[in-house]
């Protein structure tokens, strides 16, 4: 953890938000990979209607795990948008195809929001649960959402409220949404926060180049 926080405290000087945001739905492994992140160790998790945070070299980040429940997913995000540095959207890879429209209604969410398209802060799509048997790729994972976001952008389907006047659409209608073509730069990797094989070492080179 010490060598964590003094990696983070040389990197975080870059951008002027000082918060990593963590999203994604219920059961993703989401809080766990927070866990893995802050204390180095895996942790016991439970469904929760508030967020964890930790500051982990004051005051230069801050990580905050944002609850899974879609009702409450999108005010606790705000509440801290305004300082957003980076957001990680942590998807379950073994059960994506069967959440698939959730898990891309999390990111077109994150992709609308106010600040996050002001600050074009990055974004990490985090395919979590990768040692799992039926798991699929960063890449299948990235084109399946590209899909979806491109059906919740013509259909202007938006959980999320907006009380800044932006925009409600990713791009015009009827065109295929490209996640290398937006404002904010998307990126998609794999990993796994717990057990045997833990390796969260991709998010872990993302941050440090926040």
């Amino acid at each position: 953890k010490q060598w964590y926080q003094r990696r983070v405290a040389i990197t975080a000087g870059r951008a002027k938000g000082n918060t990593l945001i963590m999203v994604g739905i219920e059961g993703s492994g989401k809080t766990a990979l927070y866990a893995q992140l802050v204390a180095g160790k895996e942790v016991q998790t439970q469904s929760s209607i508030t967020e964890n945070s930790t500051q982990l070299t004051d005051p230069l980040l801050k990580i905050v795990d944002v609850p899974g429940n879609a009702r409450l997913r999108g005010d606790i995000f705000s509440k801290y948008s305004n300082s957003v540095r980076g957001v990680v959207v942590v998807v379950d890879s073994a059960d994506f195809v069967d959440h698939v429209r959730e898990c891309s209604e999390v990111l077109y969410e994150v992709l609308l929001n106010s600040d996050v398209q002001r600050s074009k802060c990055p974004v990490l799509v985090f395919c979590n649960k990768q040692d799992e048997e039926m798991s699929r790729g960063p890449d299948p994972i990235r084109s399946a959402m590209e899909r979806e976001l491109t059906t919740l952008n013509n259909t202007a389907v938006n959980a999320l409220s907006d009380d800044s006047g932006s925009q409600k659409m990713l791009g015009p209608a009827n065109e295929t949404i490209r996640l290398e073509k937006l404002g904010n730069k998307v990126t998609s990797v794999g990993g796994v926060c717990i057990g045997a094989d833990t390796d969260i070492s991709k998010l872990n080179t993302w941050i440090a180049a926040l």
